[in-house]
């Protein structure tokens, strides 16, 4: 009789690894997608940030410059630039995207660009 069920627990840890193993071979593929998809999001994240560097660096010289191509060009991507001088932020621009956040004041010294992001390469698709 205990031999039996030692057979059974035995038959049933089988079982149970085999199902391991088939739970863990299913998930790997959802898995791959969900670490894609983290990957883009910190991504944007991180280019966010360069985008936002370098509006503000080409807003600054469009308003240093008195640069109507630049403001055009800002103007066509839908970011509107309007100089709004006062004694608390001389000579800062002021930088809005259309339909997005209130407007930022840029300092009037030329706006630092962080260094360029490194790419990853793309991950293969299965």
């Amino acid at each position: 009789m205990a031999s039996l069920a030692l057979t059974g627990l035995a038959a049933l840890a089988v079982a149970l690894v085999l199902a391991n193993i088939w739970l863990v071979l299913g998930n790997q593929p959802r898995q791959a997608e969900v670490n894609q998809r983290q990957q883009f999001i910190n991504q944007t994240t991180q280019m966010s940030r360069l985008n936002e560097g370098l509006v503000r660096a080409i807003a600054t010289a469009a308003v240093t410059t008195n640069d109507d191509a630049l403001r055009g060009l800002l103007t066509e991507q839908g970011i509107n630039v309007t100089f709004t001088p006062n004694a608390a932020a001389a000579a800062a621009p002021i930088v809005a995207p259309a339909l997005a956040a209130p407007p930022v004041a840029i300092p009037s010294t030329t706006a630092a660009v962080p260094p360029p992001i490194a790419a990853a390469p793309p991950s293969p698709k299965r």
